[in-house]
């Protein structure tokens, strides 16, 4: 079980370095996305190939509300990419990133968030 008592502590007493962390291990997950992208053209399975970087340079975050933020891309067609259609075998990109980072996240705010 997860003990949590650091981390509440944290939120007690320093809710926005809580939230520094979070922002900034939102834009390392993003960075994974980003630096995921492989050569056009891709295979099926593997992250979408870069043609012509319209995908990768429209990936951004934003905060959704305390300690949520989100990371989406910017354009119409990445959810078809991810997902696959009945012509096109999934392209993950985003799924791949947030499974590597949930094994990470608990790791990630041991260190940097001093939770003792």
């Amino acid at each position: 079980m997860l003990d949590v008592s650091g981390i509440e502590r944290i939120l007690r007493e320093e809710p926005g370095r809580l939230q520094a962390w979070l922002d900034g291990f939102t834009e390392d997950v993003l960075t994974d996305i980003v630096l995921s992208f492989g050569q056009s053209p891709s295979a099926p399975g593997e992250p979408p190939g870069v043609d012509t970087d319209t995908l990768r340079g429209s990936m951004t975050w934003e905060p959704r509300g305390h300690l949520e933020n989100e990371i989406h891309d910017g354009v119409e067609y990445g959810v078809y990419l991810e997902d696959g259609t009945e012509r096109i075998a999934p392209r993950p990109f985003m799924r791949p990133a947030f499974d590597r980072a949930q094994g990470r996240m608990e790791r990630d705010a041991q260190e940097n968030l001093k939770l003792e």
